[in-house]
């Protein structure tokens, strides 16, 4: 109860300091927005509405996790930092289309990756990810770190296709998204100078995982109508296990960061903010769960239908519910 006093009073804090730096980071989206309109291709494909939900998605809760992650080390975010974190999630929407569609050796990969001024695109989704890039190396502290885990989250990407073959176990299944999510929570983490301490990297993989199975929660409706296996999708009519399995690995991140020898209110304040983040997924797990029970105790996703599946997180009772979470388990 103690404990669930003190997250309260925190998050009276935390709730405003995160509504800033949203706007920090809007702001740097914004000038990229700009930017990138003043090329009429390039306009073209940032357009779409899908284009750029995803973008703002992805630049909102990748650079909120920089953020954090400074924070745990004691420091503030830098400009050029946060530059850079925006620009690499512009990439992301790029990245299905640049690689899965441009038919490149695994040596003009790794030389993009490690270089991208010297890549000679061959059309405007390719010319727009390499612009953006490299404005992300301009702006690196470790360019040679973030080549490394960025030429490994690669191939996780590649193995990751393995996915729509029925016939994986969920050992399998779970192996290749953990190792997929933890190299992205790496690279992402390059991105900021201060280096990597003593079992942060196992940390971070713990964070990557937990962000894939809750990627993964959001998406199951998708997944299971592209015959792709996820952690989520092995669910074998009740649900049960596999919330019970987030939760478990949720617990396992938070231990993770706090046996990290950083200060320790600053690891408390990471981890309030984190469960802002990976409680979303508790949040969908718990309606998924409740459609269930409703259901006789059947999970039958055909029955229940896409529309009833749908946890909308920008819906304010769901935000209030997440903080309502983080307050019970931060």
């Amino acid at each position: 109860m103690m404990r669930q006093l003190s997250n309260l009073f925190h998050y009276l804090f935390i709730i405003p300091r995160v509504n800033f730096r949203l706007v920090r980071i809007n702001r740097v989206l914004k000038n990229l927005k700009e930017e990138v309109v003043k090329n009429p291709d390039w306009e073209s494909i940032i357009s779409s509405k899908d284009f750029d939900l995803r973008l703002t998605q992805y630049v909102q809760v990748h650079s909120l996790l920089d953020f954090s992650l400074c924070g745990l080390a004691g420091r503030k975010i830098s400009r050029v930092e946060l530059k850079a974190c925006v620009y690499f999630c512009a990439c992301l929407p790029l990245y299905d289309d640049f690689f899965d569609k441009s038919n490149l050796s695994k040596k003009e990969i790794k030389d993009l990756m490690h270089f991208p001024q010297g890549f000679k695109p061959e059309n405007s989704v390719q010319e727009l990810f390499v612009h953006l890039l490299d404005v992300v190396y301009k702006n690196l502290p470790d360019s040679e770190l973030f080549g490394r885990y960025f030429e490994q989250l690669y191939y996780g990407q590649q193995e990751s296709k393995r996915l729509v073959d029925s016939r994986l176990s969920i050992e399998e299944v779970q192996k290749i998204a953990f190792q997929k999510g933890g190299y992205s929570a790496l690279l992402f983490r390059s991105i900021l100078k201060h280096p990597l301490i003593d079992g942060e990297e196992k940390a971070l993989h713990q964070l990557g995982a937990v962000g894939q199975v809750l990627d993964d929660l959001f998406d199951l409706w998708d997944d299971l109508e592209e015959g792709i296996n996820t952690v989520v999708t092995k669910f074998n009519r009740d649900f049960t296990p596999v919330f019970n399995l987030y939760i478990k690995e949720v617990d396992q991140l938070k231990l993770s960061f706090q046996a990290l020898n950083y200060q320790q209110k600053n690891k408390d304040r990471f981890i309030r903010e984190l469960m802002l983040l990976v409680n979303g997924g508790t949040i969908c797990g718990q309606h998924y769960l409740k459609l269930q029970a409703e259901n006789n105790g059947v999970f039958d996703i055909e029955k229940m239908g896409r529309e009833a599946l749908v946890c909308d997180m920008e819906n304010k009772f769901n935000r209030l519910k997440m903080i309502k979470q983080s307050i019970l388990n931060a």
